[in-house]
């Protein structure tokens, strides 16, 4: 009998805990303050993997390759820049060049040495990743894998643009801070959006929301 009961606390501690870790409730705890943090492209790719298969060729996912030393060295030279210079250790090239640049789980922030931990995540975060337009997907990613039918409504409360407006791209694809793109620099969103080559493939979800 005390086994059964013994079996029975263990078993029932295990539900609890899955309940107090808010599967069907996530939304409500990101309502509370929970902030959502960056976990990196492998995390996305579990359900996206086309998605994630064609973004590894992109211009987004090298975003951070064209900034090391002898890199478009033409349109840095234009723009007033030493095409010789390692612009992966400017702090003002990184917030654009990365993902979650400073921000809990993302690109760390530049330090003389970066732990192990650290160096794992400038290894993930390097590039514009789908956290970059999606949102940080600590929080959102779980909810989506545990909960099929959700709807958009329940993992934007969560942290995730559903969809990717153009203010999701505006704080980097601008003139301003921008030295490469020169000052009559305009932001096309309804081309950009479509472009297959500087973000990733648009493959049909298997279960849209």
């Amino acid at each position: 009998m005390k086994r059964t009961w013994l079996v029975a606390s263990i078993v029932g501690g295990v539900l609890a805990l899955g309940v107090a870790l808010g599967r069907p409730d996530r939304p409500a705890v990101a309502e509370e303050g929970g902030a959502a943090e960056f976990t990196g492209p492998g995390a996305c790719r579990k359900c996206h993997f086309k998605h994630q298969k064609s973004w590894k060729d992109t211009k987004h996912a090298k975003a951070l390759d064209i900034l090391k030393a002898g890199e478009r060295a033409e349109a840095k030279t234009a723009a007033n820049l030493d095409p010789q210079k390692d612009y992966t250790k400017d702090a003002a090239c990184l917030a654009c060049h990365t993902t979650g640049y400073g921000q809990p789980g993302g690109f760390p922030e530049l330090k003389d040495a970066w732990d192990e931990a650290e160096t794992k995540r400038a290894k993930e975060h390097g590039g514009v990743g789908c956290e970059s337009c999606h949102g940080p997907g600590s929080l959102y990613g779980p909810y989506k894998a545990d909960n099929e039918q959700y709807k958009r409504e329940e993992i934007a409360k969560l942290g995730m643009k559903v969809p990717v407006t153009a203010e999701s791209c505006t704080g980097c694809h601008k003139a301003e801070g921008n030295p490469t793109a020169g000052t009559d620099y305009v932001f096309d969103f309804e081309k950009a959006k479509t472009d297959a080559a500087a973000i990733h493939e648009h493959v049909a979800l298997q279960h849209p929301h």
